[in-house]
This record gives C-alpha cells, sequence and structure tokens, in this order.
C-alpha cells in the first residue's frame, strides 16, 4: 500500500528534473554561437566568410601571376608573337562593346533627376575615352597589319535593357553591375595595350 504514497513524491521529482532540463537548455539555446567556446569568442559565420576571402584574394594573386607568366615565359610568349594579328581584333571588339552601353549610360543619367554632375560628368568622359581607344586600335592595326581582314563584332550587354528600363530600381542595378565591369575591363585594356605595344614596337617591355 505503500507505492501510492510514493508515486506522488516520484512524480514530482521527475517534475522538477525535467523543468530543470529545460531551463537549462533555453539557458543553452538562447546563448549566441559566439559565446559557446570557453576559450573565447567565435562565430561560424564570420570564420567562414574571413576562411572564403582568404582564399579569394589567394585565387586572385594566383590567377594574376598565371596570367603574366603566359605572356612573358619562353614557353607560351612564341606561340603568342604568331597571334598578335587576332589578338589585336578581339581587343578591338572586347573595347567595341562597351560603346553601346556606355553611350546608354550617359543618355540615362542626363534624363534623370538629382544626379551628381561628378557622375554625370566622369561618365561622358568615359565613354569619350573608351570611342577614342577604339579609334587608336583601329588606325594600329590597318597600320600593322594593312592585308589583315577586319571583322568587327561588338557583344551585347545582358543587362542593357534594365539600364533603359522605366524601373529605376532596375536602372542602378544595371549601373552598379557597369560600374563593376568597367573598372575591371579598363585594368584588362591596360594590361594588354602595354603587351601590344610591346610585341610590336619592341619598346616599353
Amino acid at each position: 500500500m505503500e507505492l501510492p504514497l510514493r508515486q506522488p513524491h516520484f512524480s514530482g521529482a521527475l517534475l522538477l528534473l525535467l523543468l530543470s532540463n529545460l531551463l537549462l537548455w533555453e539557458k543553452a539555446s538562447s546563448v549566441p554561437a559566439c559565446m559557446a567556446e570557453k576559450s573565447g569568442c567565435w562565430n561560424p559565420l564570420m570564420e567562414t566568410f574571413d576562411s572564403a576571402i582568404r582564399k579569394a584574394e589567394t585565387l586572385r594573386t594566383l590567377a594574376n601571376q598565371f596570367y603574366v607568366e603566359l605572356y612573358h615565359n619562353q614557353f607560351s610568349s612564341g606561340k603568342f608573337a604568331t597571334l598578335i594579328p587576332e589578338y589585336l581584333k578581339t581587343l578591338i571588339n572586347y573595347v567595341g562593346a562597351w560603346i553601346s552601353p556606355l553611350f546608354h549610360l550617359v543618355i540615362e543619367l542626363s534624363a534623370m533627376k538629382d544626379v551628381p554632375e561628378t557622375i554625370l560628368s566622369k561618365a561622358k568622359e568615359i565613354e569619350e575615352n573608351n570611342r577614342e581607344i577604339l579609334h587608336d586600335l583601329r588606325w594600329i592595326i590597318t597600320e600593322v597589319y594593312p592585308t589583315s581582314k577586319k571583322k568587327e563584332n561588338f557583344p551585347s550587354w545582358e543587362l542593357l535593357s534594365f539600364l533603359k528600363s522605366n524601373s529605376r530600381n532596375s536602372k542602378f542595378l544595371a549601373m552598379f553591375n557597369l560600374s563593376h565591369c568597367l573598372e575591371y575591363d579598363t585594368q584588362f585594356f591596360l594590361f594588354h595595350l602595354r603587351i601590344l605595344k610591346c610585341r610590336i614596337t619592341g619598346k616599353d617591355c
């Protein structure tokens, strides 16, 4: 007959144990991942971002070294010399691909309200410089390779419709994309113009 007297005591103890464990679990779950390690703050999200950034920096350095080495190493530089006419045509198409996007960029910025003069003036100057580079490259290939067939094929920019859109957000999306690509491509232009000058004229190598 003792069982009925002891059962409530056992049930109460079990309930207290369950509540205690629940409170401990809630306390543990409320502690940020950064505080979980006794040795200090550790945040797996930050660590993963930092790791990816370090690897990206290493990748960029290696890619740049490989890029430069390919054009200057004896193994491959001799082959490059035989490809200069085609290489020059490719660069012309590369520069020419910016003609339409930059033209429409200036048009759209000119039509928008509250555009800072510094942004608009730089866009106009960029467009003008790009056209002049294309003119210079056309002159060079005609002067150096007069018999070479000059077929130009400028690729289209996939976000041009966004830039010309009535949606302001679409315009800004296209402008940010254009700005990022242009910053990269201008470095590409400069590097390859220097390479071509070295190969064609033998100067500033």
